[in-house]
């Protein structure tokens, strides 16, 4: 936990660093200004009490050492309690307070707000874990995951499995319960695709989680490869899979 702390508040930093001669970072008198989406309330706070601190931690570190270019580092902290209007509400605060880049949590977050960083050129991170198909810089240049992608996790997840079972899932069956909202349904597609090429049945168990908790409800379509859904907030903003063929 510790490390992956590290690599997300550096990467930040790193970022900040970058964009510090920007007209959004002379606007906060000197300082390299860093927009910090918290979860410390909300059905996912044991996340957001150990990395938000982790977070500050590091930025003092690196304002005890100079900060970046002589620039002190002010993260600005808003706790959305992992909720979706509250996240695009905060991102809206951090930008009017001169945030040269963005610490996003959450996927829901995520994806309502990809459509933002890239019209407003903002970098943002998604270290828990965000849209998979981010990981594609080209597609999505203004958003960085920071750790495994659900894609991956779900990848290694039937490899380990395979290895387990003799090293070969043909005939086999794999339940896959996850919470029905957009991080649990992230790693659908994958599944299905692994299933037809290891013969191998997939079994999905939706747990569905209150809807005033999780935000935006967006379903995934498989045949389509890409999430759709009923609230403005969330299809206007959600990004399409590449194809993995």
């Amino acid at each position: 936990m510790r490390q992956f702390l590290a690599i997300a508040a550096a990467v930040m930093v790193a970022a900040g660093g970058l964009l510090a001669a920007t007209p959004a970072a002379a606007q906060s008198k000197g300082e390299v200004v860093i927009g910090l989406q918290c979860d410390r309330t909300g059905p996912t706070q044991i996340v957001g009490t150990v990395l938000c601190p982790g977070f500050h931690d590091y930025i003092a570190l690196v304002n005890s050492k100079g900060g970046i270019e002589g620039r002190q580092v002010k993260a600005l902290e808003i706790d959305h309690e992992y909720k979706v209007p509250p996240a695009v509400e905060s991102y809206e605060r951090h930008k009017k307070d001169g945030a040269v880049t963005m610490a996003i949590y959450g996927t829901p977050q995520i994806y309502a707000l990809a459509a933002k960083l890239t019209e407003d050129r903002i970098p943002g991170t998604s270290p828990g874990f965000g849209s998979a198909a981010a990981a594609d810089g080209q597609r999505y240049p203004y958003i960085f995951p920071i750790a495994a992608t659900y894609w991956s996790q779900a990848a290694a997840a039937t490899d380990f499995a395979k290895k387990q079972l003799g090293g070969s899932l043909k005939g086999k069956k794999i339940a896959y319960i996850f919470y029905d909202n957009p991080a649990g349904r992230e790693p659908i597609d994958v599944l299905e695709d692994l299933a037809a090429k290891e013969s191998f049945t997939l079994k999905t168990f939706a747990v569905p989680p209150p809807a005033s908790r999780w935000g935006p409800r967006c379903s995934i379509s498989p045949s389509a490869s890409r999430r759709t859904s009923s609230s403005p907030t969330c299809s206007a903003a959600l990004p399409r899979c590449p194809s993995r063929s």
